[in-house]
């Protein structure tokens, strides 16, 4: 069955406020506005994509170049399936408007355990797995943290830690704490912990690169998809992918983390024996490669049970560069440069090339060496 694919990158928030009618803020629905037309890239031929109107000469010129065979949502649902950036009450609302019907959309039950798994105390869970599995030392599990107190403990505990949002997205929701000034947060944190339950605390370690492993979930069964390196700012929030062949990807994330086939091999065991049948569709699970003494990896950083950026670039890489290119994916302020792409039997093989519709209030843009 053809896929009808949803850019819906608000969807960790919405996963925050469980609502059927939520409304996202400013920035995240221009981001969705942006990146609408992101699955032309990496849909499965005859999927459809739902857009709010494109520009039609960049469509057309699109699609000839590189033979593009999605195609744009025309209104009608039957025949397709959703595919969902990822699933909330919200996103389902939105295929209800389309006209989708309830026995092909996930029940509220469905969704309540896969809201469950997308918060971060899962991705605890699979840290305490790893650290019983595999043959050498990673990183301790994040706590669950329910009142201040145990904030103001943990941190004075650790010395300096990252507090994190339950629900939250691409490295956002995270604040920085230690034991100096930690009661300047108190609101913020004494907020979180009322609206979404709890906070979870973290150690606070010298980041070497961020990296995450893909996966597929279907009926069960999990599926390793590959590696995504990918780049962040300061505070953590994701700017962009490093764009190489997955085999070159894995020599550097193994040169800093280690053994990542050990990790790979483990978390298909423990993602099943987590998951089971909640979830049928892509993920990742961030990780990060650490300094800290014996120490080098921090798994399971967060798990995202959704499409993901890595999933995105993976794709688009294997399907729409030449091989053995290099160069980044990367989300930002529009620019006023004319893409400089250079296309070789419909692959991209040089310079730049736009992702997103001319006129959209941010670009995702690949650029090649």
């Amino acid at each position: 069955m053809r896929s009808l694919h949803l850019f819906y990158p608000e969807n960790d928030l919405a996963l925050a406020r469980d609502l059927d009618n939520y409304t996202p803020p400013p920035a995240a629905s221009r981001l969705r506005k942006s990146g609408e037309t992101l699955a032309l890239w990496y849909g499965d031929d005859g999927d459809k994509v739902f857009t709010q109107g494109i520009n039609s000469q960049w469509y057309k010129s699109i699609k000839e170049r590189f033979g593009l065979r999605t195609e744009l949502y025309d209104g009608n649902p039957d025949g397709l399936r959703p595919a969902p950036w990822g699933w909330s009450k919200a996103s389902r609302t939105f295929f209800r408007r389309l006209g989708f019907p309830e026995d092909i959309l996930p029940d509220d039950s469905r969704l309540a355990r896969m809201r469950e798994l997308s918060h971060r105390r899962t991705a605890a869970e699979i840290d305490a797995a790893l650290c019983r599995e595999l043959p050498f030392a990673v990183a301790q599990p994040a706590e669950e943290l329910n009142s201040f107190s145990e904030v103001e403990e943990f941190v004075v505990r650790n010395g300096s830690a990252v507090l994190k949002l339950p629900w939250s997205s691409s490295g956002r929701g995270l604040l920085f704490a230690s034991p100096a000034d930690t009661g300047h947060l108190r609101p913020t944190v004494e907020g979180v912990i009322r609206r979404q339950g709890s906070i979870m605390g973290e150690r606070r370690y010298r980041r070497i690169l961020d990296f995450a492993m893909l996966f597929t979930m279907d009926a069960g069964k999990c599926t390793y998809d590959g590696l995504s390196l990918f780049n962040t700012d300061n505070n953590g929030a994701y700017t962009g992918n490093v764009l190489a062949p997955q085999h070159e990807l894995h020599d550097i994330i193994s040169a800093s983390a280690g053994d990542i086939d050990a990790v790979a091999a483990a978390l298909t065991s423990i993602l099943e024996n987590i998951i089971g049948t909640a979830y049928d569709g892509p993920l990742g699970v961030d990780m990060m490669a650490i300094d800290d003494g014996d120490v080098r990896l921090a798994p399971a950083v967060e798990l995202n049970l959704r499409m993901t950026m890595g999933h995105v670039c993976r794709i688009i890489y294997q399907g729409r560069i030449a091989d053995g290119a290099h160069g980044v994916f990367s989300v930002g302020e529009p620019t006023l440069a004319s893409d400089t792409a250079v296309i070789k039997d419909q692959r991209l093989t040089a310079g730049t090339l736009t992702l997103s519709s001319p006129g959209t209030p941010f670009s995702f843009r690949i650029s090649l060496q």
